[in-house]
């Protein structure tokens, strides 16, 4: 397992060059016809980062290590993107490079690096090789929003054949619950009954009580997908000067709008998700494959439909809404209900700008889903892996290290049976989409960056 930031010595720098030559390696053999990924053939190596890739990164290593007897090539843990990117000296935090080697190979993030940020990585770049950033996608997930109402209170939404037992909100209510404009449960559904007609109901239900928000104590990807949905619906300043944009970019996206008022933090996915368990008339977020294992949220362990403890449904299009999985809150795994989502790459003045990015040595930081979804649940994203084009000139690092690397995400990327892509189905993610045309093919994007990573 990887270490911690501040455990990790210099030695670790020459395994994760090493590991990521492999990936551009499986990546070629991928985009070449009839090409297979191959394994076992370099170094082992260990990565770091998102905590929404954990469950996904255990589904490939499983498939991938099965290859290789007697050996674990690709090992990965679950810190956050903050830490995951820190350790690629993003934030120039004091002790925290660890340089790129065996340990520190794979950096995971859901918040990509922007320019200055892929600047920053780049300065440990010794020998002035002209090396580039790459921001490899490599799956698709949603941000469920858990929540646990007040005490005595259970929740409808609609009527008729139609009514649920659970709430369905707005993206603009979701918004302004963490933008703390919405700070009580019965503002929260009266403003809903104009659309949705939710409502509180039990007999020692108080829906006077405060929503209590719970956030990620660390920088994550988690947030960065909410805040920049946040942003289409409200561009201006939340947090004294700062946008939502402008908080979801930093490294650290900890920071929220009245912080002192009902603000609960959970580390990891898992602590938002176990906070809220514990918090009467608290709401947070988290990906969907770890809040459907909680089975406070779904018929498994008493939650789910007609309980105070649900995901919500989220407004997608007027008076259309969606779940972020394709069966409701059943405790039955399924996959992230991103498909047909309509991405959009958005600047920090709210202008759009054309998405996909044509290459992985663009910039990805802009790339949101867009508010208004037709076919999808809009809190959907994009996961990705950070890797280089040269690793030659980082003096420690061996080109078996990036061979395995190579191998690795050129896995991670085919979608023949038994590959990556296809393994996510059914896992509560949603593989890379494949446009008809070329230029907006990100699978395709994604495999031809892998082949840019070079030793």
């Amino acid at each position: 397992m990887l270490m911690e930031a501040d455990q990790m010595t210099a030695w670790k720098v020459r395994g994760l060059a090493a590991a990521m030559l492999a990936t551009a390696a499986a990546a070629v053999a991928l985009v070449a016809p009839g090409g297979a990924a191959a394994a076992c053939s370099g170094a082992n190596i260990e990565g770091n980062g998102a905590s929404v890739e954990a469950n996904a990164h255990k589904l490939w290593e499983g498939a991938f290590n099965a290859k290789c007897v007697g050996t674990e090539q690709v090992k990965y843990i679950s810190t956050s993107s903050s830490k995951g990117v820190e350790s690629w000296n993003v934030g120039k935090v004091a002790g925290k490079f660890l340089g790129f080697g065996p340990n520190n190979a794979c950096v995971a993030t859901d918040t990509p690096p922007n320019a200055g940020q892929e600047g920053e990585i780049l300065e440990k770049e010794t020998l002035g090789s002209g090396a580039k950033v790459l921001t490899i996608p490599v799956l698709q997930f949603a941000d469920a929003l858990p929540i646990h109402l007040p005490e005595g209170c259970t929740a409808s939404s609609g009527k008729g054949k139609k009514a649920i037992g659970r709430l369905v909100l707005s993206e603009a209510q979701v918004q302004g619950i963490f933008a703390h404009t919405i700070t009580t449960w019965a503002q929260l559904v009266e403003g809903a009954n104009e659309f949705n007609e939710d409502k509180l109901v039990g007999a020692s239900c108080d829906s006077s009580a405060p929503i209590v928000r719970v956030v990620r104590k660390e920088g994550a990807g988690t947030t960065s997908v909410l805040e920049k949905v946040f942003f289409e619906i409200n561009k201006n300043p939340v947090d004294g000067s700062k946008t939502w944009n402008v908080l979801a970019e930093e490294t650290e996206n900890t920071l929220w709008p009245d912080e002192a008022e009902n603000l609960v933090r959970g580390e990891k996915n898992s602590g938002v998700i176990s906070a809220v368990v514990k918090t009467a008339g608290s709401i947070g977020y988290a990906n969907l494959p770890e809040v459907r294992a909680n089975t406070a949220f779904t018929t498994a362990g008493g939650g789910g439909e007609g309980t105070a403890t649900f995901w919500p449904e989220v407004q997608s299009d007027g008076k259309k809404f969606a779940d972020p999985s394709t069966d409701g809150d059943s405790p039955t795994v399924a996959n992230a209900n991103c498909a047909g989502e309509d991405y959009v790459s958005l600047n920090g003045e709210g202008k759009q700008a054309k998405f996909p990015p044509e290459s992985t040595e663009d910039v990805w930081n802009e790339v949101t889903a867009s508010a208004t979804e037709k076919k999808s649940y809009v809190f959907c994203g994009f996961a990705y892996v950070l890797s280089l084009t040269e690793f030659a000139n980082f003096p420690a690092t061996t080109e078996a290290e990036v061979t395995t690397l190579t191998d690795y995400f050129g896995f991670v990327l085919g979608s023949g049976a038994g590959e990556g892509q296809t393994i996510l189905n059914n896992n509560d993610y949603l593989g890379l989409p494949e446009a008809k045309k070329e230029a907006g093919n990100v699978l395709d994007i994604a495999r031809k960056g892998v082949a840019k990573i070079a030793f």
